[in-house]
């Protein structure tokens, strides 16, 4: 069985201020996202969504990557790299993995040396569908950039390894540019998915978020559901619930 799932990547500018995290917190309700993979994570604790379970991973670097989803959506493993720069979570069939690569052209070598290296921790030892989402910092080639190109032939070997697919389609928004500056527009912000799931995408669009300065990348795409493998007859409570503050309070 197969449901369609709406997943978005956004980078948040690290809010931690309870007006703009109540923004986003509506955001997320207001266009009935199912899988939020959000960057620049900078509180955790600060972090909820009411009828939604958060995941975070803000490491070594004092920045990071979070989830947040669904309470009925149960990932089977989640999968965290050390810095905070990327969080892997397993549904069903599918691994998503969603990164924040190091930002700026000081920070190339470091930003070569993520896609080189640090993303490894993240991806599946064997053939999986996958789905990488997030803020990549860089792009691939000149239509997805105006004025100066900040690109990575680490993160294109790696893309081409993969054989992973830019789902976005130009024929409904040709640019689909998610930061604006000074000096042009660039899609930083962007997913990929492996070959397999390429048809299974039902569209994509970029959505304006007031409480930061990127845009969010919606995607939604039929992925296959978990098989549940409770006994019959017999209701558990799902335990992540318990990781929810809101639910905590209600209890």
């Amino acid at each position: 069985m197969r449901y369609i799932y709406r997943i978005i990547t956004l980078n948040i500018n690290g809010i931690e201020n309870q007006t703009r995290l109540h923004m986003l917190e509506e955001f997320i309700k207001l266009h009935d996202i199912d899988i939020a993979l959000l960057q620049e994570v900078t509180d955790e604790e600060k972090l909820t969504c009411r009828g939604y379970h958060v995941i975070a991973n803000v490491g070594t670097t004092g920045i990071g990557t979070a989830i947040i989803h669904k309470l009925h959506i149960q990932f089977q493993r989640i999968e965290r790299i050390p810095s905070g720069r990327g969080i892997a979570a397993y549904l069903g069939d599918a691994c998503i993995i969603n990164i924040y690569a190091p930002s700026g052209t000081a920070k190339r070598t470091e930003r070569e040396e993520f896609f080189n290296t640090d993303i490894l921790g993240l991806l599946p030892l064997s053939p999986i569908q996958l789905i990488v989402a997030g803020d990549f910092n860089c792009v691939l080639n000149n239509k997805n950039c105006t004025g100066q190109r900040t690109s990575s032939q680490a993160l294109q070997r790696l893309t081409n390894g993969l054989k992973l697919k830019d789902p976005w389609d130009p024929n409904i928004n040709p640019y689909g540019f998610t930061h604006y500056t000074a000096t042009g527009a660039t899609r930083i912000d962007r997913m990929y998915l492996s070959e397999d799931l390429i048809r299974h995408k039902q569209g994509t669009e970029t959505i304006a978020a007031a409480f930061t300065d990127h845009l969010a990348v919606l995607l939604r795409i039929q992925l296959a559901t978990p098989k549940n493998l409770r006994g019959k007859g017999r209701w558990i409570m799902n335990t992540s619930f318990m990781e929810d503050p809101s639910f905590r309070r209600k209890l």
